[in-house]
Order: C-alpha cells, then structure tokens, then sequence
C-alpha cells in the first residue's frame, strides 16, 4: 500500500513539474510555436497580426523579436536578410532554448516544419 502511494506521489510529482516546463514558456514563444506547427509556405495574415504584436512588444526579448521578425519574413524559406540573425541566436549562451528552437526549425524550414520539428513545437506551445 506504501509502495502504491509513493508511486502515486511521483507521478503526480511529475505531471506538476511537467505542467511547471510548459508554463515557463513565454506567451511569444507560445504563439509563434503554434504558428510555426501550422505553417503552410508562410504565415496567415492573422499569423502576421501575431507576429507584429510580439516584435511590437517591449516585455518580449530581443532574440523573441528577432525570431519573430524572421517568421514574418518566411517565404516557403527563411528569407536571406534573417538568416545571420538567428543563426547568432542558435550560437548565443544568452539565448533561452526555446528561443533556440524555434530559430533552429526556421532555418531549416522548407515550406513546413519536418514531423519532427512539429514534436518539439506542440512541446514549446502548450
């Protein structure tokens, strides 16, 4: 009976901590995932509206501007003005690892993110 308990405690355990991850991310970062997971070739214009409101915003990063910024620009690939920008985000040590992420897939994008960039999107944006 202890044993099952303690099992119980663990997972619920983890389901918090889990829960915790998710929630860490930023609204941006969140936003743009969800973008990016239904991206066909290039945004919506109601993707771009989004992507405007976070470059716009001044309690976003700078490296979630600039991603932003890039996704805006997408055109079946990342657009050659933005790709120096994001690849300076993937190297930084100050970039947060979502922010990396999402740089990371946007460089390598062709039309839509790979099945399995779309993993680590629905991670990034729920």
């Amino acid at each position: 009976m202890k044993y099952r308990i303690a099992v119980a405690l663990v997972a619920l355990l983890l389901g918090s901590v889990a829960s915790m991850v998710n929630a860490a991310e930023s609204k941006a970062v969140q936003t743009m995932a969800g973008i990016l997971l239904h991206l066909q070739h290039y945004p919506t214009d109601a993707d771009k509206q989004s992507l405007k409101q976070i470059i716009e915003d001044k309690s976003a990063t700078k490296d979630e501007r600039t991603v932003a910024q890039a996704l805006m620009d997408v055109q079946h690939t990342v657009a050659a003005a933005d790709k120096p920008k994001l690849e300076a985000i993937v190297k930084s040590d100050k970039a947060s690892s979502s922010v990396k992420t999402l740089a990371e897939i946007i460089l390598k994008l062709s039309h839509m993110p790979s099945e399995s960039d779309k993993e680590k999107l629905k991670a990034l944006a729920s």
